[in-house]
């Protein structure tokens, strides 16, 4: 029994430690009001205003820090002239500079918090598509030279290799959302594909599939260990190596169309992905 506490007591230590945000300090939020942010080990404080003579609301809240992550409760305090309260959950991104509201009640005015004195990253860049249109009615599953593939026609859209029954369900998604567009960023061999309707992003839901769900407001760019990647907190979302220029395209692209469901179909290693909304 020693032993055992022994060996897991050496594992706790090894583990590597999760460093903590700092969120300490003045803030501007897009409701036009003031912040006063105190980070006390893994809990938030703050007070916020909308006026410091004689603020239309004023309030407080006490949140409890997880991750990238905050989930706390916030009330209004007299000496503004409302009387609300409610529920506030935050995202922490761009280095603990910006706050984006994830989920709130009682009619909370604000969504996004700015660390006062911190510039924002420039702009994404200009969208440049590159995409190819084809008819999901006359798309068709195929054996060719060995291989099952997707195809429209003559053009040969999507390889499965050996897996006939993962085509198939590729090809039942196509035609459920009516996708008939293409695309992709860095061809040839492409970093990053998606599909699109008539110029929209896919949206709504197809039974059974494999979605995972990220939010397009909190997504970054960041470089990892030497990769380009999308990331949303913690989460890493995509990887394009060395490859700046095209996460950065791809990036405006998920933004442009308000993709917050990246999906598969056969993992690991899927034979076809896609993303909607």
């Amino acid at each position: 029994m020693l032993r055992k506490i022994l060996v897991m007591c050496a594992i706790i230590l090894l583990l590597p430690a999760v460093a903590l945000a700092d969120l300490t300090g003045e803030w501007t939020c897009d409701d036009g009001g003031r912040y006063y942010l105190r980070q006390v080990g893994s809990t938030l404080h703050w007070y916020g205003e909308r006026s410091v003579t004689n603020p239309a609301w004023s309030n407080v809240y006490e949140g409890r820090i997880q991750g990238t992550q905050i989930r706390g409760d916030w009330v209004d305090v007299p000496k503004g002239r409302t009387t609300s309260r409610g529920v506030l959950h935050l995202q922490i991104s761009e280095h603990d500079n910006v706050l984006v509201a994830t989920h709130k009640t009682g009619d909370f005015g604000g969504s996004r918090w700015v660390r006062v004195g911190y510039t924002p990253p420039p702009p994404p860049p200009t969208v440049h598509e590159d995409c190819l249109s084809f008819n999901p009615n006359t798309t068709a599953v195929r054996r060719i030279s060995g291989s099952w593939k997707i195809v429209d026609g003559s053009h040969l859209m999507f390889d499965f290799g050996a897996k006939q029954s993962e085509a198939n369900q590729a090809l039942r998604i196509i035609k459920h959302y009516g996708m008939n567009q293409s695309c992709f960023v860095g061809r040839p061999d492409p970093s990053f594909e998606y599909l699109l309707v008539s110029g929209n992003a896919p949206s709504g839901r197809f039974s059974g599939e494999d979605c995972i769900d990220f939010n397009p407001n909190t997504i970054e760019v960041r470089r990892i260990d030497g990769s380009w990647k999308i990331v949303d907190g913690s989460h890493w979302l995509f990887d394009f190596g060395a490859k700046q220029s095209e996460a950065r395209q791809a990036f405006a692209i998920i933004k442009k169309y308000g993709f917050n469901q990246s999906c598969f179909v056969g993992r690991p290693n899927a034979s076809f992905k896609y993303l909607r909304r």
